[in-house]
């Protein structure tokens, strides 16, 4: 009895113990990286703009977001293999329906029936604007899958250089579910069918209604595959290296390059190195400053590359820096490194 009475205080005990000691982890802030927000340059006109917005906003309640700005609306759809409501003027959205959620500005009457709570990267909205107006979204990009809802039309938006994007043919050519798909855009508050897909541009920050014929997974013509979370290149004191995966679903060659982005003029960023081989035997790692591939890639064929973690050269706790990654088509991402001491 003397002998069960113990135990049963020493279990109450180390339960005491392992309480106060998740309580102690549980007050410890997480690890915190600098440096891999940038910033995303949306032009907006007076009425409605179909935006795309592609990194996860530093600050993303709306209230705060588009405090200060011609913003008065802005709706977020939510994907239904039913919905077809591109041919709507933004006007005459329903948005009580439950595919809409709406931000209202809390100076219009109504904002207290918001049910848009968080601006979210990788999501295409539908916001009306008092006057021509410039957004700038800082936040941090990633690189995401993409799903297509089959046999509808989605909202979507394309991860493409501002200056020189690829046209939608260009854009689509690699994937049969999309070759002939209608596309709209919404011009003068109105939706409007792109009548010529070889000819027309894809805008950055912009969305689109895309009809997609049957499930699709298809994300461009140039494929990036991140490992790990998929979204970032997160080297933690365990993990020397990650391998990226590049692979061309366009019908011609392709040509890309990979950048590491300094993140001023005395800090390079996360120090890298690429991992290749001189015989089947031999690494050879070299100081990571641009890598373009000396071959292209030709349609359907993948590439690897293993990028190194320099640990020795970093010199703080923590360290952060971004990847840029871009192809001669037009098609552009930028992906998040982090590293520890």
């Amino acid at each position: 009895m003397r002998q069960s009475l113990i135990n049963h205080c020493n279990k109450k005990r180390n339960f005491f113990y392992q309480l106060i000691l998740f309580m102690i982890i549980a007050s410890v802030p997480a690890m915190s990286f600098a440096n891999v927000s940038i910033t995303q340059t949306i032009q907006l006109t007076a009425g409605w703009n179909a935006i795309f917005v592609e990194v996860l906003p530093d600050e993303p309640d709306p209230d705060i977001l588009f405090n200060n700005t011609p913003i008065v609306q802005v709706l977020a759809f939510l994907p239904d293999k039913s919905s077809v409501q591109f041919i709507e003027s933004p006007d005459e959205i329903d948005w009580k329906s439950d595919k809409w959620r709406r931000w209202l500005s809390p100076n219009e009457s109504g904002s207290f029936l918001n049910n848009l709570y968080s601006i979210q990267n990788d999501q295409a909205y539908i916001v009306f604007a008092s006057v021509d107006f410039t957004l700038n979204i800082t936040g941090t990009p990633s690189i995401h899958k993409r799903q297509w809802f089959p046999d509808t039309y989605n909202l979507i938006g394309f991860y493409v250089d501002p200056v020189a994007p690829p046209t939608f043919a260009q854009y689509f050519a690699g994937s049969p579910n999309h070759r002939q798909s209608d596309i709209y855009t919404l011009t003068n508050n109105v939706w409007k069918r792109i009548e010529s897909p070889d000819q027309e541009n894809i805008k950055a920050g912009k969305a689109y209604w895309v009809f997609c014929n049957g499930g699709s997974s298809y994300a461009g013509p140039l494929q990036v595959i991140v490992p790990g979370t998929g979204k970032d290149l997160d080297y933690s004191r365990t993990i020397p290296f990650w391998e990226l995966t590049f692979i061309n679903h366009s019908p011609d060659p392709l040509s890309f390059t990979v950048t590491p982005i300094p993140n001023s003029v005395t800090d390079a960023g996360v120090p890298l190195s690429i991992q290749s081989y001189t015989d089947l035997t031999e690494k050879v790692f070299t100081p990571f400053e641009n890598e373009t591939p000396q071959m292209n890639l030709e349609s359907g064929q993948s590439q690897k590359f293993t990028i190194c973690i320099r640990r020795d050269s970093i010199l703080t706790e923590t360290i952060s820096s971004i990847l840029k990654i871009a192809d001669d088509l037009g098609n552009r991402y930028y992906l998040p490194i982090r590293a520890q001491q």
